[in-house]
């Protein structure tokens, strides 16, 4: 059941936000968009952006526990150093991974919860909360930990590549480091075991720290991956109501301007049979013409009629405008409607006429040669007559369901 956030004194009330032009076109003419706001792609690279600035926060300090690791394995010769360095990363994978497992966990928590946002005309709602469009700071906390800013970019990707330059750079800093230690202690003549020390330390933190990028962020990602993909169908089954309304939308768009672009072609054929010009199988390209046009208009109607049963039934029944949505729903399938059914009847009664004409024709040609031309010209018409009214018909009861 939606719960509604009053304002609060203490809330920082923000007097505009900027809404993407696309967005605010649906909300105007429909009067519901869903934002998706957070992707699942972007919920897995902040398991990348936070693994890479852990990785470079602890750049430094692995450097220093390397080497005292080799220093006390000096000891034991190198496989007590090599055993020491490997007991170093050990721990390092142990302790990141639970932070890491945490947050990621957190985060998709929070993705489940806000990734998608409803915006209707005066409100915002989000995972069953409803606040006045003036008012974002629910928002807030996704802003922060998603790097993107409600209703604008994401600056995931920035951050995440800020975090890669700044690992390397950090890399760089502790090799030249290390390249000057190794000169400054090579010129005593009995450090050799410090030497071998060093040479031994800095190769394995090498191969250390290419292991826990190279390698790390490849499972880093697989991991976030597989586990945002989860995240998604979750948040899929937990808001079907939004996205089956956001698909019945497109779908009705989708219809309309199909039943748009035949309307045309359907009212280009009819102004050529309201002028008399049957030629080229003019009855036969209507015929295929209507069929279209009443296959569109039936499945634009079916859908529409579901969306606003959906509507209806939903929680959004009381914050949504069905006034607009009535004007939305004519202009994009009432009108094309109404604008063949016009045609329709207007070339209805010129073929009654002609037909009237031609009646009288026969009764006044007493020539049997003459007569039959002008027989089959009439049986053409009523039978052109009748394929009309089908489709008016038709197209005054799918009109009817609309109202």
């Amino acid at each position: 059941m939606l719960t509604r956030t009053l304002p609060s004194p203490e809330i920082e009330i923000q007097d505009h936000i900027d809404t993407p032009e696309y967005v605010e076109k649906q909300v105007d003419e429909r009067g519901f968009h869903l934002y998706e706001w957070i992707s699942s792609d972007e919920l897995r690279m902040t398991l990348e952006r936070d693994y890479l600035q852990i990785v470079r926060w602890a750049s430094f300090p692995l450097a220093i526990i390397t080497a005292i690791a080799g220093f006390i394995g000096l000891a034991a010769g190198p496989i007590g150093t090599i055993l020491a360095i490997l007991t170093v990363l050990g721990a390092f994978y142990l302790i990141i991974g639970i932070i890491l497992s945490i947050q990621f966990f957190y985060r998709s928590y929070l993705y489940t919860r806000g990734a998608n946002v409803v915006i209707t005309d005066h409100h915002y709602v989000s995972w069953w909360r409803i606040t006045e469009k003036w008012n974002s700071e629910i928002f807030k906390k996704f802003e922060k930990i998603f790097d993107e800013p409600f209703l604008g970019e994401s600056k995931l990707a920035e951050k995440k590549a800020i975090a890669k330059t700044e690992l390397f750079d950090n890399l760089k800093e502790i090799a030249s480091g290390w390249w000057k230690i190794l000169q400054s202690v090579w010129r005593s003549r009995d450090s050799w075991g410090i030497v071998l020390v060093i040479l031994v330390a800095g190769f394995l933190y090498a191969a250390m720290m290419g292991v826990i990028y190279f390698i790390g962020i490849f499972f880093i990602a697989l991991f976030g991956r597989i586990f945002s993909w989860l995240a998604h169908q979750y948040l899929i089954a937990m808001n079907n109501t939004e996205h089956k309304i956001q698909t019945l939308f497109s779908e009705i768009q989708i219809a309309s301007d199909r039943l748009k672009s035949n309307q045309e072609k359907t009212i280009d054929l009819l102004t050529d049979a309201w002028r008399n010009e049957w030629s080229e199988n003019l009855s036969g390209r209507l015929s295929e013409s209507f069929e279209v046009i009443g296959k569109l208009a039936g499945n634009a109607t079916n859908k529409t009629i579901e969306l606003r049963k959906t509507l209806e039934s939903s929680t959004y029944k009381d914050i949504f405008n069905f006034n607009k949505y009535g004007s939305w729903v004519k202009k994009q399938i009432l009108e094309p409607i109404e604008s063949i059914l016009l045609l329709l009847n207007k070339n209805n009664d010129t073929l009654k006429n002609t037909i009237s004409s031609l009646e009288v024709q026969i009764s006044e040609t007493s020539n049997p040669s003459l007569q039959k031309p002008l027989i089959l010209q009439k049986d053409r018409l009523e039978m052109q007559i009748e394929s009309f009214e089908r489709v008016t018909i038709m197209l005054e009861w799918y009109r009817e369901k609309l109202i």
